[in-house]
Order: structure tokens, then C-alpha cells, then sequence
């Protein structure tokens, strides 16, 4: 080749440059390509999106079946320990939750309304408030309605727990006191129970 032929062919690379940094024909569009690696294969450079270009593509392992996801029988953080484990009743054949009575599913709602967020979903222990299930449960600390009623309407502010006794009426906390009792008396398992008729 000459050195006109070589100065040409420059000239006109450098003008494709110039193409490429400026947009071209892609109008306002000013990206700048990028830059490309010279020591690769020109069949095989993956950075620059070019026709032709191959993208390596990582192994895939040879395909397995999944085995089912059972849940356990009994969640260790549901309840307190017990002496004797006794299996929750299943949920009744007409679908919906274990059937609880009128105060107990109120209780259910107002709970996760006012309480869950601190206490935790369905009263299953929570790090950031105390464990209703022990609390309530056989030798408790609060083991009576009027205690469970005194603390959610004063509260326990030494220990972050406002007073709901403005938010809640009376009906409301007993209805609250019905659920978590039957909760931590385990005769309610976690879950939304079937609305009462």
C-alpha cells in the first residue's frame, strides 16, 4: 500500500469515528461507543454489541427435580415449650380457618390491627415487643383478663408500649384478651379463623 492509500484510509476511520461519538444518524443521541479491545478476536468481542458478536453464556447445570416443600408439623416458634406437643386440630373441610367464637375472631381483628405490628402476625413471637403466647400462657405473667385489661389500657411506657385505652374500647381489649388467651392456651392455631355465623 502507498502511504496516500494509508493516510486515506485513516482519514476515513477517523471520519467514522467522529460518526460514531457524535450520534450520526441516530440524531441527539451523543453516546459514545465503547471503546474496543484491539488484542480480541474480531469474531468474538463481547463488550461492543456488534453484529456478530458472541456473549459467552455460563454453564447450566444439568436439570434436577425440585423435591416439595412441606411445611413442619409443629413450628417451634409458634407456642412456648410444652411437656406433652399436641398437633393443632386441622382447618375444617369447608375450607377457611379453625372455627372460633364471635369474640375470639373479633379479638383476631382488632389484634392484627392494633397489635401485630409490635407483637407479631397471629401472635407468633416478635423481637421487638414480648411474647404474648408466654405472657398469657399457663404461670404467665399477666394470667387474668383484668392484668391483660390494665396493661393495653395504660400501657407500659418504661417499655415502649403506649395505652390504648383512647383507640380501644373495653369490648375490644376483652375481644383481644379471648384470641391471644385462646392462642396461648393453644386451642387456636396461627392463621385467619372462619368468621363465626
Amino acid at each position: 500500500m502507498t502511504i496516500a492509500t494509508v493516510a486515506t484510509l485513516a482519514f476515513v476511520a477517523f471520519l467514522g469515528s467522529l460518526s460514531a461519538c457524535t450520534g450520526g444518524a441516530r440524531g441527539a443521541d451523543t453516546r459514545a461507543s465503547a471503546p474496543i479491545d484491539s488484542s480480541l478476536d474480531s469474531s468474538a468481542r463481547p463488550d461492543t454489541g456488534l453484529p456478530g458478536d458472541t456473549v459467552a453464556q455460563p454453564a447450566q447445570p444439568p436439570a434436577t427435580a425440585t423435591p416439595p416443600i412441606t411445611p413442619p408439623a409443629e413450628s417451634s416458634l409458634d407456642t412456648p415449650p410444652s411437656a406433652a406437643a399436641k398437633p393443632t386440630a386441622p382447618a375444617p373441610a369447608g375450607g377457611g380457618g379453625p372455627k372460633v367464637s364471635r369474640a375470639e375472631y373479633d379479638g383476631w381483628r382488632q389484634y392484627s390491627v392494633n397489635c401485630a405490628r409490635c407483637h407479631g402476625q397471629d401472635v407468633l413471637p416478635n423481637p421487638v415487643a414480648a411474647n404474648l403466647l408466654t405472657s398469657l400462657g399457663p404461670g404467665g405473667p399477666i394470667d387474668s383478663e383484668q392484668e391483660f385489661f390494665q396493661v393495653v389500657s395504660e400501657g407500659r411506657t418504661e417499655r415502649g408500649m403506649p395505652g390504648f385505652k383512647g383507640t380501644l374500647s373495653p369490648e375490644q381489649i376483652r375481644a383481644i384478651y379471648a384470641y391471644v388467651k385462646g392462642r396461648a392456651e393453644k386451642r387456636i392455631p396461627p392463621g385467619r379463623p372462619s368468621s363465626p355465623a
